[in-house]
């Protein structure tokens, strides 16, 4: 083999030959993993090439035992973006033993997906560094280019929040370097994470402003088109992104904010930095002093919503939404919330992701809760149930797994993640849960923390064993579905009888019960710990109903008959229709349309035109009906037919006695499919092609009907169902 000639023992410090071999080369040894203990990374940016050339500095650390007591050669590896071809590796204290070998890693033995990525076949370039001998520690250094460049559109997704294919790109418009390797990273020990401290030098055409994960050097400052940082504390990785922007500064209390925008997104700037000033402000006394130092608002050339180390990337859409991006709970307050959780305290890689159960715990839930707006607190509870009500068996999964292998969903994770830590905070009391989240910061910033390192703190906070509370809503799937099956009252003993049901397996409950009668309500608690059980509590006067949790402080199932109707009930189910007007449809319908397709196969859509609606459309599949296909005579009657609320006038609609005529008016109204269980049939109306909402924001309101006034939502309103049970006896 020519191979074979190449291989030859090197100095302590020496160059290789970079060889590209389909398999592991012409040494066979056993692997030596190491992690990386410090980074310095040093990069040359052209974003009209589309390059990059750098020059990555690794100290590396031993992990375990692994290859301690071999005799002959190792091999190190490192992982680096198949589109960059290494030019030079160098080794400090060690020797190496033959040249670089490269392959591109298998599916078999690549690196688990990024989170969020599942399904996604990029794989890195796995390259094989072999030594003399193994060591506990040694520097590597290396050398590498290459072209960095992705068709940005093929990610986006019309209706999703994120564009989750974009890894590595650098271009004249914007770079995003986060994830995909775009620095060389070592093969390390999965059971056995580690942080590493990092120096990241930047070089780029003056026109691009850059932020990455660390704070800046001063010392960088004021130079166009050099940049140095270092990381605030131990981390997972580093991102270095950015675009054309003009830079807002301000300092908040010690923190340096800035913001980045385009030249015509300047208006948005005093409106951020008070945002982000506020929301310090909020959440600094809960828990505890903001880590990173600085905090930066990146405006993005795609579909984001990332936050990082000392920054958050946003699209362009929810920057240029102004006030209500700036001041609605889930955008910015949530990235804030990313400083402490996830990017500042790291989630152990070996459980499941807490952090976004977190963060929409604290900003998308208690934002309300801090706003002294119990109406919209409640909201968010109920839709918390309702989500799940709606989620198909096989993917009610625990919890505790999101992120992981075949782990749970967003939709877990955010929703039940958010309502699981509000029963904790009721469990604990609110003062002991923000008492163990400032303990929580103050022990973990820049180290990793789990599942079960959120039950330590709190256990601590409380002097209570949790087990049985993490065990059933983080480490099991599934929730109660809490009914009163019966309800009677014995006057002579002055007693209330309730036969509770929650199905099984049972959950260990503490459920409010309100009570209604001729004197007025009261709330009780009453505990649960079967899948069926009778409770009596005594009750001096004659009560007339119950009601089961119904300020819905207990996450549970609901029946499909009783969920609120959301455009998340239309695309609910198993087959749909789409009803549009007869002439040319709109574009911003046709988007629409291709939302609420997307979540069925093609062999279950139907497409109908005004005029040409049939039964088979209509009865039995969820449907949507746009524009002016609503003012349909057979559309018409199966809506009334239905109680649909909405009644259309000659110049727009009507809606709760109040007639809307402007131009400017559009109207969002879903309400339940008696022949599809769980379905829903919405419609939406525009009395203009101006007035049409924007598509990717329709299945973000969680509201029944909404009406909107220039693109503005001033009316909301929900069709909700009351489980109330009138009480027997005498």
């Amino acid at each position: 083999m020519t191979n074979m000639r190449r291989c030859h023992a090197v100095g302590s410090v020496a160059a290789t030959v970079v060889m590209t071999l389909g398999g592991w080369g012409c040494v066979t040894a056993p692997r030596v993993l190491m992690r990386a203990d410090r980074y310095r990374i040093d990069v040359r940016l052209d974003p009209h090439t589309h390059r990059l050339s750098g020059r990555t500095t690794i100290d590396l650390v031993r992990q375990g035992d692994q290859g301690r007591d071999a005799s002959g050669p190792v091999a190190v590896e490192f992982l680096l973006h198949p589109e960059l071809r290494v030019r030079n590796v160098r080794v400090g204290g060690a020797t190496i033993r033959s040249p670089l070998t490269t392959r591109i890693s298998p599916s078999s033995d690549a690196p688990a997906p990024e989170h969020g990525r599942e399904g996604d076949d990029f794989a890195p370039r796995r390259h094989v560094v072999f030594l003399q001998n193994a060591v506990d520690a040694m520097t590597l250094f290396i050398d590498y280019d290459g072209r960095l460049y992705q068709d940005v559109a093929a990610g986006e997704v019309e209706g999703a929040i994120h564009n989750l294919k974009m890894r590595a790109h650098i271009a004249e418009e914007g770079v995003y370097l986060a994830g995909g390797y775009w620095y060389p990273q070592p093969v390390t020990d999965p059971d056995h994470p580690s942080l590493s401290d990092f120096t990241l030098i930047a070089h780029t055409d003056e026109s691009l402003s850059l932020v990455a994960s660390g704070r800046r050097d001063p010392a960088s400052t004021g130079q166009p088109g050099y940049y140095v940082w270092h990381s605030p504390y131990p981390l997972e990785g580093m991102a270095l992104v950015g675009g054309v922007h003009e830079i807002h500064r301000a300092e908040h209390n010690g923190v340096a904010i800035a913001v980045h925008l385009k030249p015509d997104q300047a208006k948005y700037a005093d409106g951020l930095i008070d945002a982000v000033s506020g929301y310090l402000d909020r959440y600094e006394p809960l828990i505890g002093p903001y880590p990173a130092g600085e905090l930066k608002v990146v405006d993005n050339f795609f579909s984001s919503g990332f936050a990082f180390p000392t920054f958050t990337l946003l699209s362009s859409a929810v920057i240029n939404m102004g006030e209500r991006s700036q001041t609605t709970h889930g955008y910015i307050d949530h990235e804030v919330l990313h400083s402490w959780w996830g990017n500042g305290v790291h989630v152990d890689p070996r459980d499941g992701n807490w952090c976004e159960a977190l963060a929409s715990y604290g900003a998308n839930y208690y934002g309300f809760v801090l706003d002294g707006n119990e109406h919209e607190a409640r909201r968010k509870r109920r839709n918390y149930a309702h989500f799940l009500s709606r989620l198909k068996v096989d993917r009610d999964k625990p919890l505790g797994t999101y992120g992981r292998p075949d782990g749970c969903g967003r939709g877990i994770a955010y929703n039940k993640g958010a309502a699981v830590f509000h029963m904790l905070a009721r469990r604990l009391g609110q003062d002991n849960f923000w008492g163990a989240m400032r303990q929580l910061t103050d022990q973990y910033v820049g180290r990793y923390a789990s599942w079960s390192d959120i039950q330590h703190v709190c256990e601590q906070q409380v002097g209570a064993d949790l087990s049985t509370f993490f065990e059933q809503w983080v480490r099991r799937g599934g929730a109660p579905q809490l009914a009163i099956d019966r309800a009677t009252y014995d006057s002579a003993q002055q007693e209330l009888t309730l036969t509770l049901s929650q199905g099984d397996p049972a959950f260990t409950l503490d459920v409010p019960i309100r009570v209604t009668g001729s004197d007025g309500e009261a709330n009780i608690t009453v505990a649960m710990r079967e899948a069926v059980q009778d409770v009596t509590v005594p009750f001096a006067h004659r009560p007339q109903s119950v009601e089961l949790d119904p300020e819905y402080h207990i996450f549970r199932k609901i029946p499909l008959g009783e969920i609120l109707p959301t455009t998340a009930s239309t695309r609910f189910g198993e087959a749909f229709t789409a009803v549009v007007g007869s002439g040319e449809v709109a574009d911003r319908y046709k988007r629409l349309r291709s939302i609420f397709e997307s979540g069925f196969e093609e062999s279950q859509r139907l497409r109908r035109k005004a005029g040409k609606v049939d039964g088979e459309a209509l009865a039995e599949r969820c449907v949507l009906v746009l524009g002016a296909a609503a003012r349909d005579p057979y559309v018409g009657a199966f809506l009334s037919a239905i109680e649909f609320p909405v009644n259309w006038v000659d110049a727009g609609f009507e809606f709760d006695g109040v007639e809307y005529i402007d131009p400017g008016d559009a109207v969002l109204c879903t309400v339940r499919h008696p022949g599809v269980p769980g379905g829903g049939v919405t419609v939406v109306y525009a009395n203009s092609a101006d007035a049409i909402p924007m598509p990717f924001a329709i299945p973000m309101y969680e509201h029944s009907v909404v009406v909107f006034q220039s693109g503005r939502a001033v009316v909301r309103s929900d069709l909700e169902f009351r489980a109330i049970v009138a009480v027997e006896g005498s």
